[in-house]
């Protein structure tokens, strides 16, 4: 289980949320305002107690490998708008362990410029690797293409 905070937004990358999590506060803050689910699985009950708590939840279904560019690309999007008001958001996919991530540090290569720092099997990052792999686009088009939301 991985549970990553972000600094450079307030931003959790973490495993799926249980009904728990959604109502623990300390887990599922007040400031808690969006939830991001980027892998194929999702519980009606758990979007219901999202909703329930007054934040939005987006669905942006997408296998670990490969991962569908466009919805990686449209969830980074959304992560910028939501970005924008500074509330607490939360992605999150089965384990937490990479599409999560892999997000999150896509989204914020397109809002700063240059790679997070999150050494992950030996790559700079979650994101980095996912390319060298072949489950996202070669980096070089990958960059130009986060580059090309702003």
């Amino acid at each position: 289980m991985q549970i990553t905070d972000y600094t450079f937004a307030n931003i959790t990358a973490r495993p799926f949320l249980t009904l728990d999590e959604i109502n623990n506060k300390w887990t599922f803050t007040e400031n808690t305002k969006h939830v991001i689910n980027v892998c194929m699985y999702r519980e009606p009950e758990v979007i219901d107690a999202i909703l329930s708590k007054g934040a939005t939840f987006d669905w942006f279904p997408t296998d670990e490998r490969p991962m569908d560019l466009n919805i990686v690309l449209q969830a980074v999007a959304k992560l910028a708008e939501y970005d924008r008001d500074g509330s607490h958001i939360i992605v999150h996919c089965l384990h937490g362990d990479n599409r999560s991530r892999t997000v999150v540090e896509a989204y914020h290569f397109a809002k700063l410029g240059f790679h997070f720092e999150d050494e992950c099997k030996g790559y700079t990052n979650h994101l980095v690797w996912n390319c060298s792999q072949g489950y996202l686009p070669p980096l070089p088009e990958m960059e130009k293409l986060l580059k090309n939301l702003k």
